[in-house]
C-alpha cells in the first residue's frame, strides 16, 4: 500500500521504480479539474474526495482569505480535515473497500500534494488496522520530509492568490502533527473511532472490514 502525491511528474527513473512495485490499482483522489489539467500517466480509479467537502458550508473555506498567521493556517487545516470526516465518508468507504480487494493489490492512492486527502485516508486505514496513534501521527509527519518546496510552488501561489499570508500558507503546506492529532481526537469523540466511522459514516459492511483487516495484517 502506497501513499503518494500526483503522478504526472514522474521521471524516467521514477517510472522504472514505479514499474518495479507491481502495482495493480491507482486510486486518484483529485477533483475533475485537477485531473483534466494534469492527467495521470496510468489507468486510474477516480474518487473525488473534496467534491463533497467543497459543496458543503465549510469554516475552512470561510477562513481561507482571513488566514494571516501560522495559527490561522493550522486552523484552516483542522477545519479541512473535519470537513472531510463529516462530508466524504462514502468516498473513504469506496477507497477502503477497493483496498480490501486482493486483485487490486499492491495499490497506490494519491491526490495532488500527497498530504491532506491521502493523509486522512491513510490515517483512517492505519487506525482501523490497529496501528498505534503515535505511529499514525509519525506517518503523517513524514510527509514533510519528502515534499520539497519546488513541488509546492503552484499550491503556494494558489493560497497566496486566495488572500493568505506567507506565514499561513507555509503551515497549510506543512504537516503539523497537532492538526492530524486533533482530527483523530474528533474521530474518537464524535464518531466513536475508526471502525465505527467506517461502518456508520463510510457505509462499509462488517464483513468488508474483516476482509480488509485480514488481508492487510496477515
Amino acid at each position: 500500500m502506497f501513499r503518494s502525491d500526483a503522478l504526472h511528474q514522474l521521471t524516467d527513473e521514477d517510472l522504472a521504480r514505479y514499474e518495479s512495485l507491481g502495482l495493480h490499482a491507482v486510486y486518484d483522489l483529485r477533483g475533475e479539474a485537477e485531473r483534466d489539467r494534469y492527467p495521470n500517466p496510468f489507468p486510474s480509479l477516480h474518487l473525488s474526495l473534496l467534491a463533497h467537502v467543497e459543496s458543503a458550508p465549510s469554516a475552512a473555506q470561510a477562513d481561507l482569505a482571513r488566514a494571516t498567521d501560522a495559527a490561522a493556517g493550522e486552523r484552516v487545516l483542522r477545519e479541512l480535515y473535519r470537513g472531510m470526516l463529516a462530508n466524504a465518508g462514502p468516498v473513504f468507504g469506496r477507497l477502503l473497500a477497493g483496498l480490501g480487494d486482493p486483485r487490486r493489490l499492491p495499490a497506490v492512492f494519491h491526490c495532488t500534494g500527497g498530504k491532506d486527502r491521502t493523509g486522512i485516508s491513510a490515517a483512517l486505514l492505519l487506525e482501523f488496522l490497529g496501528v498505534t496513534r503515535d505511529h499514525v501521527l509519525d506517518d503523517y509527519e513524514l510527509t514533510a520530509r519528502y515534499r520539497q518546496r519546488g513541488q509546492q510552488t503552484e499550491s503556494y501561489d494558489n493560497l497566496m492568490a486566495a488572500g493568505m499570508t506567507p506565514e499561513a500558507a507555509a503551515v497549510v503546506l506543512a504537516a503539523p502533527r497537532s492538526a492530524i492529532a486533533e482530527t483523530l481526537q474528533t474521530l474518537d469523540e464524535e464518531y466513536g473511532g475508526a471502525e465505527a466511522y467506517l461502518t456508520e459514516t463510510a457505509g462499509l459492511q462488517p464483513a468488508t472490514l474483516r476482509k480488509l483487516h485480514d488481508l492487510l495484517t496477515d
